[in-house]
């Protein structure tokens, strides 16, 4: 990737890490379990409804596409619908190595000014997407407890020591962003507090010029924010797409549920579980909710999985909507690069 030596160490130990933990997880969980049965269990699942869960992922990764295409087009600056999958796909892969999901928007706003789209539209375009998000992970959760609440209670009674935590930083999180798409004096200062503390510490070597550069790039910022906000109907869609992108996530269980056999439980008790649980493990940081994401599966879904097929389920869960998608992301991305290196010549 082209980013300096600083950002590859830091991107490769991220990657180092997630693999430490997933290691030490598995590890932990499969301690004294029959590996002969769990393997015989993998390999009798139904492959085309895991096929359909890596489906539901697509969906999931091309629901952002289409958000950014939106937004795009309503800012006055179309993007195509192929290249809004290029950067979906590239947000997936950073934001499954980063801790809390972190890096996976500025690398999406890096490649993006690659293609020569303005940071002050990616910026914004960014986090309203990510707003919108965080404020769908909280709604579905919520709309599936209404409709599922005993199976809710229990659930969230699984999850006790992660899902008060969870709506803290989620909650908190959407609150923040709404302030930085709102208050233009609060971006201003925050931006100009850490050019000067930058400068402070040699970091800035033009701090005239810099703060010139942040000044420009804000005004078209808010100007951006405030099509943004003119637009209720855009902020409708926006949402509509991103509790459709929810959903697809999180009916991947109900998939491994049904190639593994099971028909007791509908869609919707499966999705109930899984909304609780993406609050519940989503704030944690580590890479790609590792630990927290297996961990709490095993206890999320207790009620729904023979306790012989739960860590199977898990294994199918997770693999499909994470390890797996990991693995096609990375290809994308390799791809992405691949094009824009070429575009150079």
């Amino acid at each position: 990737m082209p980013f300096n030596n600083e950002k590859k160490a830091s991107y490769g130990r991220n990657l180092i890490l997630m693999l430490v933990l997933t290691i030490i997880t598995f590890t932990v969980i499969l301690k004294r379990n029959d590996m002969n049965h769990l393997i015989s269990s993998l390999k009798s699942a139904d492959g085309r409804w895991l096929l359909f869960g890596l489906c539901c992922m697509f969906v999931f990764v091309s629901c952002e596409a289409l958000n950014m295409y939106q937004i795009s087009r309503s800012l006055g600056w179309p993007l195509g619908l192929s290249r809004c999958e290029q950067y979906a796909f590239i947000g997936f892969y950073f934001s499954s190595i980063t801790p809390s999901a972190s890096g996976g928007q500025p690398v999406q706003m890096y490649y993006m000014k690659k293609d020569r789209i303005p940071l002050a539209n990616s910026s914004v375009m960014i986090l309203f997407i990510v707003f919108v998000y965080q404020m769908a992970m909280l709604l579905l959760a919520g709309i599936m407890a209404l409709i599922y609440p005993n199976l809710a209670l229990r659930t969230a009674g699984h999850l006790r020591y992660l899902l008060p935590f969870g709506l803290v930083i989620n909650g908190g999180a959407a609150i923040v962003m709404a302030l930085f798409l709102s208050s233009e004096k609060l971006v201003q200062k925050i931006l100009l507090f850490s050019l000067r503390a930058g400068t402070w510490f040699h970091l800035v070597k033009h701090p005239q010029k810099s703060r010139q550069r942040i000044l420009t790039e804000l005004k078209q910022y808010h100007h951006s924010a405030q099509l943004i906000k003119q637009k209720p109907l855009l902020f409708l869609r926006v949402l509509l797409t991103s509790l459709l992108q929810m959903a697809a996530l999180s009916s991947v269980p109900y998939c491994t549920y049904r190639a593994l056999g099971y028909t007791t439980f509908s869609p919707g008790e499966l999705v109930t579980c899984q909304s609780i649980l993406t609050v519940s493990a989503s704030a944690i940081p580590t890479p790609g909710a590792v630990g927290a994401a297996e961990g709490g599966f095993l206890f999320a879904f207790k009620d729904i999985f023979d306790a012989d097929s739960l860590k199977t389920a898990m294994l199918l869960s997770r693999g499909i909507s994470l390890y797996l998608f990991l693995l096609i992301s990375f290809c994308v991305c390799i791809a992405v690069q691949i094009r824009i290196s070429r575009s150079k010549f």
